[in-house]
């Protein structure tokens, strides 16, 4: 059930000005479930991308389920305290926000005053300004593995600062697998489980940590423990009606939520490019750098006059040395018209490829970290052995300039505004993100890639296929 807001979606936080008193901004004891790795249930999840929950009719709140609430399934987040507790509590958070230490230190007194009325459940919401969040996200998803996600939890929330010499000390401390940690963290095993948090954060309308959701109710920012009483008095009371009318105890979070919005859509939509949609990117001629079988495609749209466009090609670079064939780079030009150059360097780039050395110069043209000019470009084609009088011909004819524009067009259309905008399997990342950020969304088109070939969708043409909608799901 969608929900509509007019509110704005404030995700930056500048030197702290922009982030609320209780919260920060982005852009009894039981025994917690591993995530469950690769297999079905995976495939199932990522084929399910963008992530829209589509449904034929909107649920109608029942007379017994009084408040706002939100459908906030547990998945396969670490739960601690009984199945049978009247109260869920579920927490998006984040290990490096000092709003999740305080909520932290609530959540700990409303488990001694409550015990097994309440149980608590966790969900990755890494802040991407806080820079050791994700590792530390990762990490617990890894001790969560290893069975000891609450031991770890709990010592991550009485830190004082974040960095990787603290998350190694208190994983040692928590009594983890060192070599199972760091392999896992290496290979971002459980990047996906991490990323599926995070979209359901974002479907539910969560924009800082920490979040909470009591039976579904939402709760943003670090609440004092008596706003906590409040809610959770009133759900006891709501529970114990619902048990007297036949709802057993291990059903009572289900029977709540059952009715709550599944997604919050906003009236005057946000702008820029989302990150849970799949966006149709069409690639037919334009330059290509790896397989045409290649599991993952990315698409660039770059100026080589920006500087952050340098950035994101060293950032690429990286990421065709690790993932080798089984990653593909399809260029688009997007020079901007205030970089004076740019639009020439498109040109120059083109004109090499029609003597089969775009990459060749494109790689040398950013190796100039976006300082060239027009001797620049023809000093570069005489380094690549180009025809000299062609080449210039080329650079200085309007040969390439349709081509340039469509690709101008397509990129406006599909909402990019700057450079460098990447789309990896049609989703979108909007500047020179770390390589951490872009690993992680290789890493789930991977799996998903892998599991439209075990499907039996044929190698060729599987990128388009990856990019179609995907079927709508029945209506509970």
């Amino acid at each position: 059930m969608p929900r509509t807001s007019t509110a704005r979606l404030p995700w930056i936080c500048l030197l702290g000005l922009l982030v609320m008193l209780s919260g920060c901004h982005r852009t009894a004891p039981g025994t917690a479930a591993a995530p469950e790795e690769g297999g079905p249930a995976m495939a199932e999840e990522a084929a399910k991308l963008p992530g829209f929950d589509i449904r034929g009719d909107e649920p109608q709140q029942r007379g017994d389920v009084p408040f706002e609430r939100f459908f906030v399934e547990l998945g396969d987040a670490p739960v601690r305290g009984p199945e049978t507790a009247p109260v869920t509590i579920v927490a998006f958070s984040d290990f490096e926000c000092p709003y999740c230490e305080r909520g932290h230190q609530t959540i700990q007194q409303v488990e001694r005053e409550y015990g097994e009325k309440v149980r608590i459940a966790y969900k990755a919401y890494p802040l991407d300004f806080h820079s050791h969040a994700m590792v530390a996200a990762l990490a617990a998803k890894s001790a969560q593995d290893q069975g000891k996600f609450w031991e770890f939890h709990d010592l991550l929330f009485r830190q004082r600062g974040l960095d990787m010499q603290r998350l190694d000390g208190y994983a040692k401390e928590a009594g983890l697998d060192m070599s199972r940690l760091h392999a896992d963290l290496e290979a971002l095993k459980w990047g996906s489980s991490v990323q599926r948090d995070l979209r359901q954060a974002r479907r539910l309308g969560v924009t800082g940590t920490p979040a909470y959701f009591i039976n579904g109710r939402h709760l943003s920012g670090a609440k004092p423990i008596e706003v906590m009483r409040e809610v959770i008095d009133k759900e006891l009371e709501l529970a114990a009606g619902w048990k007297a009318k036949g709802v057993v105890p291990a059903k009572i979070y289900e029977h709540a939520i059952a009715n709550g919005y599944r997604e919050v859509r906003y009236a005057k939509p946000r702008r820029g490019l989302k990150p849970d949609l799949i966006y149709p990117v069409p690639i037919d001629g334009s330059p290509q750098r790896g397989s045409a079988t290649a599991l993952v495609t990315v698409v660039e749209f770059t100026d080589f006059e920006c500087q952050y466009c340098v950035r994101g090609h060293e950032t690429l670079e990286k990421l065709r040395r690790r993932y080798g064939d089984k990653l593909r780079v399809v260029y688009k030009s997007f020079p901007l018209s205030f970089h004076g150059h740019a639009f020439l360097a498109a040109r120059a780039a083109l004109a090499a490829g029609v003597e089969g050395k775009f990459w060749e110069f494109a790689d040398r043209l950013y190796a100039t970290r976006a300082k060239f000019d027009e001797d620049t470009l023809l000093g570069i084609a005489a380094e690549l052995g180009l025809n000299p009088k062609k080449f210039k011909e080329r650079l200085h004819s309007a040969d390439f300039d349709a081509k340039i524009a469509a690709d101008q067009d397509l990129g406006h259309t599909l909402g990019v505004r700057g450079t460098p905008a990447y789309f990896v399997n049609g989703r979108a990342l909007d500047g020179a993100v770390p390589e951490l950020e872009f690993r992680l969304v290789i890493q789930e088109e991977l799996e998903r890639a892998e599991a439209m070939l075990r499907e039996g969708a044929p190698a060729a043409g599987l990128y388009e296929r990856l990019l179609a909608p995907p079927r709508p799901t029945e209506p509970r």
